[in-house]
């Protein structure tokens, strides 16, 4: 009977494939070697997209008309000292230089986060065959890294070991480099909300540490009469400020999105402005001192402005690259470190004014009070190709609430125009002030 029964056994495991010892020791030894191996990275594929500068004839173009009169203002409107003006040309030259390496390098690491799986797919077109396209994110880096190379390098030009600007000029490079590395990793981690509020006052550390400069603010004019002082020291509330600023300048720049081009695109106007206030500054003002603080803004202002319309070469609609977190944090640093180190933070504010509104508007879903979705965007149709606005507290929604259903480079037209005269009401603002 026992013979018999494991001759039933036997071949009942013959029917249902079964293996021998020495076959299944094997069968484990493959698994093992398999499961300690690293599994091999992606390679593009032909799916992947074609990275161009697709609009770079148009922002040649644009570019080249601004800085004629930027160069008209330096040379021929106002008289400035030969030496500020070798040492803005010579961080003109570097700024260039940076725009051409920045459009070198974009479609080499777009490459690399592909492999990495770091893209994402353009929302304001799905249901469109854009919207199936693999878009690569976080390209800010490339923006940030070719930016630091060249603030080093015309460190090196222009700045003397015992220069009493080095140690606040580095400081400044720290909190730019910091703030990109944690932007970098809020796209790889996607760090929450209340953390991503933090991290830039972490970053703002080595500016606020190596400040040196004045807690003073400047009284405007028309309201001497009130206060009756011309001037207010805040002491180390002033710090705090400086703080609470790079805090807003990086999170209203990365809140004030989801349109292609519109991250770029608002950082490109405000820092054009930023430069055009500056040379203005320098040429009004005999105070060496005060001309050396608007010229640093300017050394840090330029490479910005040219690795920016560089990025927006690709990002403008319709994008083949996401800017990402990692530059919304990036260029939000950069300008506060340029208002601080500048002196002019209040004018800055203004120059920022639809990224206050845009902020007031988000207020009730930023903290709670009324749902707030992951993506705060306007609904696509597809049929049409036209955004309609959502009850969402965006200043992207309101414009499209306000003036009725458009196309999205349109909408980002749009806002831009805002931007331009949200800017360009500052610069009257501040010469009636100044009267």
């Amino acid at each position: 009977e026992r013979e018999s029964l494991v001759l039933v056994f036997a071949m009942a495991a013959r029917k249902r494939g079964a293996k021998s010892p020495q076959t299944i020791l094997q069968q484990q030894q493959q698994d093992t070697s398999s499961s300690l191996a690293t599994p091999p990275l992606p390679s593009p594929s032909s799916e992947d997209p074609l990275i161009k500068p697709s609009k770079l004839p148009q922002i040649l173009s644009v570019s080249a008309i601004f800085f004629s009169g930027f160069f008209y203002l330096l040379f021929y409107h106002y008289e400035i000292e030969p030496e500020l003006k070798r040492s803005i040309v010579i961080n003109f030259f570097l700024s260039v230089f940076g725009y051409f390496l920045t459009i070198l390098l974009i479609p080499v690491a777009t490459k690399y986060l592909l492999r990495r799986n770091l893209f994402g797919y353009d929302i304001n077109k799905k249901g469109t065959p854009q919207g199936s396209i693999k878009v690569p994110e976080s390209l800010g880096i490339v923006v940030g890294i070719v930016f630091l190379v060249l603030a080093i390098l015309f460190q090196c030009c222009n700045f003397t070991s015992d220069s009493k600007w080095l140690v606040q000029y580095n400081a400044a490079l720290a909190s730019i480099c910091f703030m990109t590395l944690l932007g970098f990793v809020d796209d790889v981690l996607d760090v929450p909300w209340r953390v991503k509020v933090l991290l830039p006052a972490i970053a703002t550390l080595p500016l606020l540490m190596a400040y040196a400069g004045g807690t003073t603010i400047i009284i405007p004019k028309p309201l001497i009469h009130f206060v009756g002082l011309t001037k207010l020291d805040l002491g180390r509330i002033y710090y705090l400020y400086m703080g609470l600023l790079a805090v807003f300048c990086t999170n209203s720049i990365n809140i004030h999105a989801g349109l292609n081009g519109l991250e770029a695109g608002q950082t490109a106007v405000i820092a054009f402005a930023v430069l055009i206030h500056n040379i203005m500054q320098i040429a009004t003002s005999s105070d060496t001192e005060f001309q050396q603080s608007h010229a640093f803004s300017i050394y840090l202002v330029q490479p910005l402005l040219t690795t920016t319309l560089a990025l927006l070469s690709f990002n403008w609609y319709p994008s083949s690259v996401f800017v990402g977190d990692t530059y919304t944090y990036f260029a939000g640093m950069a300008l506060a470190v340029v208002g601080v180190l500048g002196h002019f933070s209040e004018t800055l504010m203004i120059f920022f004014a639809p990224q206050i509104l845009n902020f007031l508007a988000s207020i009730p879903q930023l903290f709670g009070f009324i749902p707030c979705p992951r993506h705060r965007l306007p609904r696509l149709d597809p049929q049409t190709g036209l955004l309609t606005g959502t009850k969402d507290g965006t200043l992207v929604n309101i414009f499209l609430r306000c003036f009725g259903q458009c196309s999205e480079k349109s909408l980002c037209l749009r806002l831009l125009a805002f931007q331009v005269f949200s800017s360009a009401f500052t610069m009257v603002l501040l010469s009636i002030l100044a009267r």
